[in-house]
Parts: structure tokens; C-alpha cells; sequence
């Protein structure tokens, strides 16, 4: 089971302070030595931590752009890769 947040109004997609918003979420919501999936594709762009019981711990981005997420978790020390399943569309970030 995961649970889900929203993290945005979805009538704020371009206003510059939703994003810094939601920047600042992902920088809460992200813990050292976690595996997180990041599905930037669609309109369910979102990150998920994958918990140490198995479970997804899932948030849901509305003015966060896929490259803005990509960079981001770059930027806080994240390596991210495609899956090597190619019906998989998330990539996976660990931190490095």
C-alpha cells in the first residue's frame, strides 16, 4: 500500500512560488541512504521513497516540471537511472 500528497494547487502549474513550494517539499520529504522512484512522465509527475518495509511513501507534484525534479535530486547528491525493465518509465535515484 503507498500513500499519496498533494503538493501543489493544480492552478498553480507556472507560478514561480508553487515551485519553490514544492522544491522545499522534496527537500523535506527526501532522507539520506532511501531509494526514491521518480515518475516525471504524465500528469501524475511524483516522487516516491521507497520505505524500508517494501511500502512507497508518494508525492505528487503540480508545478514541478520533470527537469526541474531530475535537477533537483542531482543537486542534493542523487545519482538517478532508468530502469533496466523497459516497461518501467521511473527513474531510480540513490544518493552517491
Amino acid at each position: 500500500m503507498s500513500t499519496s500528497l498533494d503538493a501543489a494547487n493544480p492552478t498553480a502549474q507556472s507560478d514561480p512560488a508553487a515551485v519553490e513550494s514544492e522544491k522545499a517539499m522534496l527537500t523535506q520529504f527526501t532522507r539520506p541512504n532511501t531509494t526514491y522512484l521518480v515518475e516525471p512522465l504524465g500528469t501524475n509527475k511524483g516522487i516516491c521513497r521507497v520505505e524500508p518495509n517494501g511500502q512507497k511513501t508518494c508525492v505528487k507534484f503540480m508545478a514541478l516540471e520533470a527537469k526541474q525534479m531530475f535537477t533537483f535530486m542531482q543537486d542534493q547528491g542523487f545519482f538517478c537511472t532508468m530502469s533496466l525493465d523497459p516497461k518501467e518509465t521511473a527513474l531510480e535515484c540513490r544518493r552517491v
